[in-house]
């Protein structure tokens, strides 16, 4: 279960600006949440008991491609369907988050968010249902609402499943004091990580500090006193007031039977009733700021970052749009003034403008994030000058510039290819819809992407002028005033009038329903060896826009002569900066022109090429890419900027518990292996890495690519709405880049080494989250016939989320961490495997952690695993590599991965009906072969006092 904060973290200026779009405030999440997983056979749903008479939701509209109904009891539902999907999603988001909170409470609604999955009286076991049906599930609380999210593989019985168990929990969840007890203590360890996090702590107290009265100045996850002390009655309490018909909206995405699923709605929610009293509603408005405030927060670890957050008014107003164009225009890439005037020039590692209104007025950010030795009060002084658009010169000469009408064509070209590709994803856009529902109305997505082309120049400076002004703004830094300021934060006006002109948005082409099976994905696949030796693999589907993606893989040299050449990974992260026939800007608006995005990797013995379009657009977007890969400037200034960036990363993490763990023990790990400095498996130190990057010159990047670099050996894999001519034109494009001198790929074959046991503790300071590690190196590879049977072992014991063995005694039992987790490592190449255990926990329960996994591992050898584990681990592991294959991107992968080893999707299937062979008996004696309780390296990090 995740929470969503009111802060913010650095992203790049596309995707801050979607996320102001759906969250209504630039936002940052904590942690990832272990999402379940499934396994055996699904349980037959039990009904609720059935309406008097059967009760048909009403239909209420229709907008692009989205149907709104309503039930008598006030539900509101949304069904977005595309009979081209292969997965369903249910969603059910309630209007209640943080902001709802009275103090001693605060916290309250992300806390009930977690004790949601803790059962009702029908449902014992909401984790183990959902796994034996194979569903992938969560949950995430924001400033504004609350919502449950599960996907699947489309099935009726499934569906059927989660509606009943929604409608179930909206008024029957148990919501006891047995289990808050155990959860209080997994969303304290959450709170905890987050206190190690820099930028979401900094984020928090700015928000604190920006607003007097108003609860978005609260964090969502609430303060550790609360957390720990919230009596059982107040959650209860809190359940019953919002939970409930009228205060919900259910989403349905993907592939389903409408008129049945409207059916089974009416039948599980429809005798559901909404209380008589209206659900409350917090009244609280923030007064208008009356000067600066100031923040100053000192830890251990990071790297100066400043913050400036200024109020703006609710999503729902008409600035809205101007606001989202204006942080795009100031922090795109590499057009952006923020970026040119702070990260070209290296005073910044990352710069940006974003959020937008929540519900209620909320705040847009500034930040800037310095290297450690930054110059603090200069970057302070450009950021604000840029920022407001002062221009007295008071930052050295970075006073704000005039916008042009070229950079806003640019910023409307992105959100209409960003508004693109959400409707290609009905199941996405429906989760970013739920983001809005508690602002008012679904149809304000619409409506802002609507009204974002119409934008102007003039609005944008108006919007700046208005909100962006020293009065307005909390920043970390004390600056005096000589006068006192107000700026009142106009109302929203009634949504009902912007909503009124409302168009539907245009629809993006349909696409078909394809079995992600490997036995149909072999029939759509095309291999050809091209005339320049190119190896091209394809496999035909007509997606939802035409959408297709295009991996290719490039190969040379050999391991040890590649690995002693600097600079070979910022080949890859050079490759945008443009080309003999582009210049950075002209490579990007280029792409923006052919909706195409592009994405380079380059390592010691290769490259990885990512490019996604649409199918009129690929081939276009192959030239302009071919041109940046075979011409690229390789710029001084870019790879002084992306050294200085490498090198400040690795100061900034000097400090943290995974850095400080693994400089405790790469020392027992070189001395295992027999290798020292300069050995390719020889792990570096902090200081080691930084020493070999401030060795690497932008001669020995340029040497390398004019070394390595071509197509002698290329692997190019497409997927999706193919065009025609993409053969000839892969051949055309790089069917000549050869370079018959370059050392030719021999690939590197890894083998096992032992590493003896040991223990490691080392002391990170100030870091209220500790983290535990536990290792041990196996004689494996994937191939092997034990391997599927120990996937499976390892599965059940730590990798199947929250029904897994660890997660079912450290977290849902002992309450001791938020996260914990088994995960077994076997290449298809050498017999270099491993297995570890990862958890993060309060640094004062470290041995009680490190003692409960030991027994955990100990019980696993002793009584095996159950017929019952086994069949819900084959379940959720066989569903898990459906559902990847019914993703273009993931497709390409795997057909890139096929073409290299020489297989076909047969070789796919094989491996699937090995793991469904595999028996209680095979598992158990493979983990008791493999899995030696004395063998592990144990290393532990955190603020041991």
């Amino acid at each position: 279960m995740r929470t969503t904060l009111n802060g913010w973290r650095p992203a790049g200026p596309v995707v801050a600006a979607l996320l102001c779009l759906v969250l209504g405030t630039a936002q940052a999440q904590l942690a990832p949440k272990p999402a379940t997983r499934p396994v055996a056979k699904p349980a037959v749903a039990k009904p609720v008991a059935a309406a008097p008479a059967a009760v048909q939701p009403a239909p209420v509209r229709e907008l692009g491609g989205i149907e709104e109904y309503r039930l008598p009891n006030g539900l509101q539902i949304l069904l977005f369907p595309d009979a081209t999907q292969t997965t369903t999603t249910v969603n059910i988001t309630y209007r209640v988050g943080s902001r709802h909170e009275a103090p001693g409470e605060y916290g309250m609604a992300h806390l009930l968010e977690h004790m949601l999955f803790k059962g009702t009286q029908r449902q014992k076991d909401i984790p183990g249902a959902m796994a034996q049906r194979g569903v992938r599930f969560n949950g995430t609380t924001t400033v504004d609402r609350t919502n449950y999210f599960a996907s699947f593989n489309a099935n009726a019985d499934t569906l059927a499943f989660l509606l009943d168990l929604e409608a179930d929990r909206m008024l029957g969840s148990r919501v006891a004091k047995a289990d808050l007890d155990t959860e209080m203590t997994v969303v304290r360890n959450e709170f905890e990580r987050g206190e190690n996090q820099p930028f979401a702590v900094l984020s928090q107290r700015v928000n604190a500090a920006a607003f007097a009265w108003h609860p978005y100045g609260h964090a969502t996850i609430g303060p550790k006193s609360d957390i720990e002390n919230v009596p059982i009655e107040k959650l209860q309490a809190f359940y019953k007031r919002y939970y409930r018909p009228d205060n919900a909206t259910l989403l349905i995405a993907g592939a389903f039977d409408k008129a049945a699923t409207l059916a089974l709605i009416g039948r599980y929610f429809g005798p559901l009733a909404s209380p008589a009293v209206p659900v409350p509603q917090p009244y609280t408005v923030e007064p208008a700021q009356d000067g600066e405030r100031t923040v100053v927060v000192r830890r251990v670890g990071g790297q100066p970052i400043l913050l400036a957050n200024y109020h703006v008014p609710a999503i729902t107003h008409p600035d809205t749009p101007a606001l989202i164009v204006y942080g795009m225009l100031m922090s795109l890439q590499p057009s952006g003034q923020l970026y040119k005037q702070l990260v070209e020039p290296k005073l910044a590692m990352a710069a940006g403008i974003g959020g937008v209104g929540g519900t209620d007025p909320n705040l847009s950010s500034a930040y800037a994030v310095l290297p450690p030795d930054g110059d603090v009060a200069k970057v302070e002084a450009l950021l604000l000058d840029l920022a407001e658009g002062r221009g007295d010169g008071r930052g050295d000469g970075g006073a704000a510039k005039p916008f042009d009408e070229s950079e806003l064509v640019r910023v409307r070209d992105i959100a209409v290819n960003s508004y693109r590709q959400q409707m290609k994803n009905p199941e996405a856009l429906i989760q970013q819809i739920s983001g809005l529902i508690a602002a008012g109305d679904w149809r304000l997505l619409f409506q802002l992407m609507e009204d974002i082309p119409k934008v102007t120049l003039a609005d944008v400076e108006r919007v700046r002028a208005a909100y962006f002004r020293p009065a307005n703004r909390t920043l970390g830094r004390y600056l005096p005033a000589s006068g006192v300021e107000r700026v009142e934060i106009p109302s929203a006006p009634p949504l009902a009038q912007r909503l009124a002109e409302l168009k539907g948005p245009p629809k993006v082409e349909e696409g078909e329903q394809l079995d992600p099976i490997p036995a149909v994905l072999e029939t759509r696949m095309g291999r050809a060896v091209l005339p320049s030796g190119i190896s091209l693999h394809t496999l035909r589907k007509q997606t939802r826009g035409n959408a297709v993606v295009l991996l290719m893989q490039l190969r040379w040299g050999e391991r040890d002569a590649t690995f002693a050449r600097n600079g070979t990974g910022l080949v890859g992260r050079l490759m945008d900066e443009g080309s003999a026939g582009y210049t950075r800007q002209q490579l990007q608006d280029a792409l923006i022109k052919l909706r195409a995005n592009l994405n380079v990797t380059s390592y010691d013995q290769g490259a990885t090429v990512f490019l996604s379009a649409e199918r009129d657009t690929l081939l276009p977007a192959l030239r302009v890419v071919a041109d940046a890969l075979r011409r690229p400037q390789l710029p001084q200034d870019a790879f002084d900027r992306e050294l200085k960036a490498s090198i400040a990363g690795i100061e900034a993490s000097r400090q943290e518990p995974g850095v400080l763990r693994q400089e405790a023990t790469r020392a027992h790990y070189n001395q295992a292996r027999g290798v020292s400095l300069g050995n390719p498996d020889y792990v570096m130190g902090v200081d080691e890495r930084i020493a070999n990057l401030k060795a690497t010159t932008l001669d020995d990047v340029k040497r390398f690519y004019a070394d390595y670099w071509s197509a002698n050996e290329a692997q190019v894999s497409v997927v999706g709405a193919l065009p025609e001519g993409l053969d000839a034109e892969v051949d055309k494009l790089f069917g000549d880049w050869k370079k018959p001198a370059a050392p030719k790929f021999v690939r590197y074959i890894p083998q096992h080494v032992a590493v003896p046991p040991a223990r490691f503790d080392a002391i990170a300071r100030d870091k209220a989250n500790a983290i535990v590690r536990l290792h041990q190196t196996l004689p494996l590879n994937s191939e092997e016939p034990d391997y599927p049977a120990l996937e499976l072992a390892v599965h059940i014991f730590g990798g199947g989320g929250l029904e897994s063995r660890l997660s079912e005694r450290v977290r849902q039992k002992e309450g001791l961490t938020y996260g914990i987790g088994a995960a077994l490592n076997a290449g298809y190449w050498g017999n270099a495997g491993s297995f570890a255990i990862q958890a993060s926990y309060a640094p004062d329960k470290r041995d009680r952690v490190i003692a409960v996994v030991q027994e955990e591992v100990a019980r696993m050898a002793a009584d095996g695993v159950s017929a019952a584990e086994l069949a819900r681990a084959k379940k959720d592991i066989l569903e898990g590599r459906k559902q990847g294959r019914g993703d273009p991107g993931a497709l390409a992968g795997g057909l890139s991965s096929l073409a290299e080893r020489g297989e076909t999707w047969a070789a796919a299937q094989k491996r699937d009906d090995v793991l469904a062979a595999v028996t209680v008996e095979q598992a158990n004696a493979a983990w008791r072969r493999h899995i030696r309780a004395g063998d592990f390296v144990i290393s532990t990090a955190g603020d041991f006092k």
